[in-house]
């Protein structure tokens, strides 16, 4: 559900047209607001690591999934005695009963960092005409990627702990949305993984994009605002154990990080190309020595 949501937010905003925004809303855009230009971007694709990348990415996720599908499911033992003194310390604190309503705010707050504030804030300038087409492209691409590998790893992660959720150790559970099937994935929390990713994706971009902004504490005081909130909500619900959530945080807010970063490697190596490209050259000859210059 989030991923066919953002991907179809994404698909969207490479199909706005560029001025389009910019001719509705007249707008008069400062110096310090402007994107940087093109040929100056942060980020940039390569042609022979980004289907390596993209594909390792589907690879992750779509061997999960069928991992999972594939797998026998564990329904509920009614039997089995949870004792709370079993679970460590820390995050015994931390522990609640389900909550139906609160576990679907969770889910509503992490599709706002997932999918609502990316696709927002780079929308927003497009349609001011402050983001070119090419860097929707861009950024789609390695958003996409993020969030493969977010979801891939969250997966096989939670098939391999098999960690039994936090309301199992309450009498009296709230039977009405719970899953019986997915008692055993509490570690590592999905939805603040992917909130995590969204913040952190959006944050980097964002202020790489837009260095003298005024508006980068706007984009990542709300971007974590939500994020957090979403695990918050997590371990309210009694969906996840503060371990859970805090490992979602950190793994998600890698992946935001890691994948524009290595983007941003490919943007100084094609740079580097084009610099070496216009040094002057020295050609030996037996006619004498050439020296040929690019302007």
């Amino acid at each position: 559900m989030k991923i066919t949501l953002t991907f179809t937010v994404l698909a969207f905003a490479l199909l706005f047209p560029i001025n389009a925004g910019a001719q509705i809303f007249n707008v008069n855009i400062p110096q310090n607001e402007l994107c940087l230009p093109e040929e100056n971007s942060p980020f940039a694709l390569d042609k022979v690591w980004d289907p390596v990348i993209f594909g390792a990415g589907a690879i992750t996720y779509g061997g999960a999934l069928l991992k999972d599908h594939f797998s026998s499911k564990d329904n509920s033992d009614d039997t089995k005695i949870y004792d709370k003194d079993d679970v460590n310390p820390f995050d015994r604190i931390f522990m609640n009963e389900y909550s139906k309503n609160l576990h679907n705010l969770g889910t509503a707050t992490c599709l706002v960092a997932t999918a609502g504030i990316p696709a927002a804030t780079f929308l927003t300038e497009s349609a001011c005409g402050n983001f070119s087409k090419q860097n929707l492209f861009d950024v789609a691409v390695m958003y996409s990627e993020a969030l493969l590998f977010t979801n891939g790893i969250k997966d096989w992660i939670k098939i391999g702990a098999r960690r039994e959720r936090p309301y199992m150790y309450f009498d009296e559970r709230d039977e009405d949305g719970i899953d019986s099937n997915d008692y055993r994935y509490s570690f590592l929390s999905g939805h603040t993984a992917n909130a995590f990713m969204g913040a952190t994706f959006t944050s980097y971009v964002f202020c790489s994009y837009y260095p003298d902004s005024k508006l980068k504490i706007p984009v990542i005081a709300t971007s974590y605002l939500f994020a957090a909130g979403t695990g918050a909500l997590r371990m309210k619900s009694g969906n996840h154990f503060c371990t859970d959530v805090l490992a979602g945080a950190a793994m998600g807010s890698a992946v935001g990080f890691a994948v524009p970063f290595v983007h941003h490697l490919f943007a100084q190596s094609s740079s580097s190309e084009k610099d070496s490209s216009k040094k002057p050259q020295l050609m030996f000859s037996p006619y004498g020595i050439n020296i040929h210059l690019n302007f």
